[in-house]
């Protein structure tokens, strides 16, 4: 359990840092991103999402359970005023992230993951 939250841990530090290059390092070559403007898959569609993002995220709760967590977190941009809570979904395999989604609200990150309350670290 330990490892999957010092993977997500790192991406997230990472993308806060707009550091492209390390959060290539903690993703999987093909990480599948699912966002509210629909999916995408690879290093270069993250790539550009990095450097185009602006966003900062903190995170407020955890929920792990083998492979995947939930992170409630609270959402900034560099080009937006206020802030957002958002539910960053993640799936790591080999200490990478393979697969990433937000959700709006905790039931949709719990109803797409199978993580539930119970899990919550």
């Amino acid at each position: 359990m330990e490892n999957i939250i010092e993977t997500a841990d790192k991406w997230v530090e990472r993308v806060n840092a707009k550091d492209v290059d390390g959060v290539l390092t903690v993703s999987d070559h093909n990480i599948e991103m699912i966002g509210p403007a629909g999916s995408a898959v690879g290093h270069d569609t993250l790539k550009q999402w990095v450097e185009n993002s602006h966003i900062h995220l903190v995170t407020r709760n955890r929920y792990a359970k083998r492979d995947k967590v939930i992170y409630e977190q609270v959402g900034t941009w560099d080009d937006e005023r206020g802030e957002v809570v958002i539910y960053t979904y993640m799936e790591i395999k080999n200490n990478k992230v393979c697969e990433i989604a937000r959700y709006d609200t905790l039931d949709d990150a719990f109803g797409s993951s199978g993580l539930s309350e119970e899990d919550k670290i």
